[in-house]
């Protein structure tokens, strides 16, 4: 015979399982990602929401905690783009009102954290210690944040798990070539010149370096010979910080050669590097905003140490 304790226990587990939670044949991708949070409670990281543990109880060390103050936000940036289809998050079992309000977004901008990306859904209340699904639709990205807009500077933002459901988008399609035994990939589809970079890493290795005349050669061949009508340029792994710094590759390769149009200094304004796509296949910089195809290199290896990329300037 149960015990008035054993019963009392089963309850307040069956209570802990919300309804709305949803059987999934799809990963959660969130435990493959780093995450972030505005500040830190000790004790209470931002990795403890991607844990794999729904403990709700915060001295149970699996929940996240922020510091008093405004606007705090969690983030969670995954290793490639996925499609979410829903996103669970846990609450705290005590304070359960304070993630009320808060919403969750979804994109690829690393732009003021992550959190200037489109809305996936608004967290109007989760009940104590319980786990609400939230539908994003299929919203496409790789970078997952839980945002708190409230002005108030004595409240908190805490979570004790978020699980993201979804699968990686496929790449688009693309003309695969090699160059001087380098497999590159000509990508159909037309980005800026931060977002090719990212959908480079996310799907081959890097945008591409020409490290040599031998290979500029056999680039314009490869853009010569592209199947799809391409833009007037292309996006190279081109980039400088300042209109008067140096240029270098993204991949770590270092400019030994180089192929640029030869205009005056004044027409130097943008960061960002191009080539033409056809005739002189000159070297240019181009308004990074600006939508073209790119060219991505595919193998993992790299040229050498890879330029880690944040920006707030472009998009």
């Amino acid at each position: 015979m149960l015990t008035y304790t054993a019963v009392y226990f089963i309850l307040f587990q069956l209570w802990l399982l919300p309804a709305s939670l949803e059987a999934s044949s799809l990963p959660n991708v969130a435990l493959l990602g780093t995450a972030s949070q505005s500040s830190t409670r000790p004790f209470s990281p931002a990795s403890n929401v991607i844990d794999g543990n729904r403990n709700p109880e915060l001295n149970a060390g699996s929940c996240s905690h922020t510091k008093y103050g405004p606007d705090h936000w969690w983030s969670l940036v995954l290793p490639h783009m996925y499609s979410i289809t829903h996103i669970n998050i846990t609450n705290r079992i005590s304070n359960a009102g304070r993630i009320n309000g808060a919403q969750i977004l979804i994109g690829n901008s690393l732009q003021n954290n992550g959190n200037n990306n489109p809305r996936c859904s608004v967290i109007t209340s989760i009940p104590a210690g319980g786990t609400s699904t939230f539908n994003c639709g299929g919203m496409i990205g790789r970078v997952i944040n839980v945002k708190h807009y409230s002005t108030n500077p004595n409240v908190f933002l805490t979570m004790c798990e978020l699980e993201a459901y979804g699968e990686r988008v496929p790449p688009c399609p693309s003309f695969n070539a090699v160059v001087m035994g380098r497999r590159v990939a000509v990508v159909e589809k037309k980005l800026c010149w931060s977002d090719a970079l990212f959908y480079c890493r996310d799907f081959y290795g890097d945008l591409l370096s020409i490290r040599s005349e031998d290979e500029q050669r056999e680039v314009e061949k490869v853009l010569s010979s592209v199947s799809f009508p391409l833009t007037k340029h292309v996006w190279l792994g081109l980039r400088r910080y300042l209109m008067s710094d140096p240029w270098f590759w993204m991949s770590g390769a270092t400019e030994q050669y180089s192929h640029w149009e030869k205009v005056s200094f004044w027409k130097n304004t943008s960061p960002c590097g191009a080539m033409d796509s056809s005739h002189a296949f000159h070297w240019r910089d181009l308004p990074c905003e600006e939508h073209l195809h790119f060219i991505c290199l595919r193998d993992d290896q790299q040229d050498g140490n890879k330029v880690d990329f944040y920006s707030t300037l472009h998009p």
